[in-house]
């Protein structure tokens, strides 16, 4: 849940815990009063803080017999500080309120670079955690924080709304992808866009193909996936109308959970396989704004999101090994490893998306292979991208919201390495070198003339120390509102 945010037009001196920003060179703070800053400079000088961009200065002072905190973010040169440092730290900073078990908190910015609406995304970000499962002796010792107090030029009831429904929509993604695959199907998903499509008041529609459906499509390649489930598979298709002429598709690979099917994954490899459905969340997340705020997307007509859900398990139907599919555009692939099943949903995916949507532009969201974390680690996605110029558009919005990503080659020399010699294509390249770059480029046999790119997301879409982050909420809902044109 998000804090209740408040607007003040100067802080008050009451606070158990004051966030504030610092401009290197500092001569004053706003919000602290003398004795606070005469106890700042004090620490200030003998910690060497001098609000360098990222340095942090967290004191504690009694007051009328209280223990009260100061935690000072230093920005360092005034317009030259890096938006996402500042969201990592106010996050960084409501994280150890809440560790201490501080239920108010008081954030004062007048120094930064940061909007109002960017400030309040950070400040309830940074309030999350998932504790669904857990029990009341927990819930007693972390409890949540209920306010905080803003003093920041320019704030209006607008820009709080916004802030509060994107960070709601990052939450959200956060929380599907968390929740583990015991109680997170394919039904389950379906069940949260109709929640988006009820919520939107008929602004967001939904429609789920079913298996009879795909099979009339021709979807061989994602319902070969789904084949070894007991559970039923959707090809979950929301829609937003916008005032531009272009069409965009967001496509999320959505495995809910991931066995590698007969190729069945070591078991260390298959605990953290309930993330598997992170791009489908990620467009669940967005649309979920789309839904609470109904802005007026100008460079889209139409922006649509497409989840192809369900589960890749073994079973006497799964597919196997060897086993040829044919794709939604009539291309036959020879399945060599069952393990190797995202790029087979988004095929289909992709091809729906160009064909039948008549989407000028696709992004695709994916936790798809492992190559790209050895090749990236866990921070950064890899961008693969057929237009540079839509990279390009694109790339200011992940700066400012810390989605960070490496542009990655589609090197067209390794697609051989993709081709069968029994069908069209196989779905595994031929070694194991460069395998984010076979997989992007087997998807990329999927798009004829759209703009579009390929976002693996295996990295950072989870982390082991805080679970789901939400990778390309965020930048992306930043993206669907500011861009005017493409």
């Amino acid at each position: 849940m998000t804090p209740n945010i408040h607007i003040r037009e100067t802080s008050t001196e009451s606070s158990s815990f004051l966030i504030i920003t610092a401009l290197q060179g500092y001569k004053q703070l706003k919000g602290l009063s003398p004795n606070v800053f005469k106890d700042l400079q004090f620490k200030a000088k003998r910690d060497e803080f001098v609000a360098k961009e990222g340095e942090v200065l967290h004191f504690e002072y009694v007051c009328d017999s209280e223990v009260k905190h100061v935690y000072v973010i230093g920005l360092g040169v005034k317009k030259q500080t890096k938006e996402s440092m500042i969201r990592s730290k106010i996050g960084e900073a409501i994280r150890l309120a809440r560790k201490i078990k501080i239920t108010e908190v008081d954030v004062v910015d007048d120094v930064s670079n940061l909007t109002a609406r960017s400030f309040v995304e950070a400040i309830c970000i940074g309030t999350y955690s998932f504790d669904r499962f857990m029990g009341t002796e927990h819930k007693k010792k972390y409890p949540p924080i209920r306010d905080v107090y803003l003093t920041k030029t320019g704030l209006t009831q607008g820009e709080i709304r916004k802030g509060i429904q994107t960070a709601n929509a990052q939450m959200l993604t956060r929380d599907l992808v968390n929740i583990p695959a015991s109680h997170m199907h394919p039904e389950i998903m379906l069940k949260h866009a109709h929640e988006i499509e009820k919520k939107s008041k008929g602004i967001v529609s939904v429609k789920a193909l079913t298996k009879i459906e795909c099979e009339k499509l021709g979807m061989g390649a994602f319902l070969g996936v789904a084949e070894g489930s007991d559970r039923p598979a959707y090809f979950i298709v929301l829609h937003y109308k916008g005032t531009g002429k272009k069409v965009l598709s967001l496509v999320g690979k959505s495995i809910t959970f991931d066995s590698g099917g007969l190729s069945l994954k070591p078991s260390d490899g298959m605990m953290d396989m309930k993330i598997d459905m992170a791009g489908g969340a990620t467009v669940l997340g967005i649309f979920d704004y789309l839904a609470s705020t109904q802005p007026n997307i100008r460079a889209f007509g139409d922006v649509y999101g497409l989840l192809p859900v369900c589960e890749n398990m073994p079973s006497g139907k799964a597919m196997k090994p060897g086993d040829i599919v044919t794709a939604l555009n009539g291309k036959t692939i020879e399945v060599l490893n069952t393990d190797a099943e995202g790029r087979l949903a988004l095929a289909d995916a992709l091809v729906y998306a160009e064909e039948h949507l008549k989407s000028d532009y696709v992004i695709d969201l994916a936790t798809l292979t492992g190559a790209c974390m050895v090749a990236l680690g866990s921070d950064l996605a890899g961008l693969f991208s057929n237009n540079a110029e839509f990279e390009k558009i694109y790339k200011p919005y992940t700066e400012e919201a810390g989605d960070f990503y490496w542009q990655m080659p589609l090197q067209e020399t390794y697609a051989k390495q993709m081709k069968s010699k029994i069908a069209d294509l196989k779905n595994i390249g031929g070694g194991r070198y460069g395998g984010a770059i076979t997989a992007a480029l087997f998807l990329k046999e999927f798009i004829k003339k759209a703009s579009w790119m390929h976002i693996d997301i295996a990295g950072p879409a989870h982390k082991d120390s805080e679970g789901a982050t939400g990778w390309g909420v965020v930048s992306i809902i930043h993206f669907l509102e500011e861009q005017k044109d493409l």
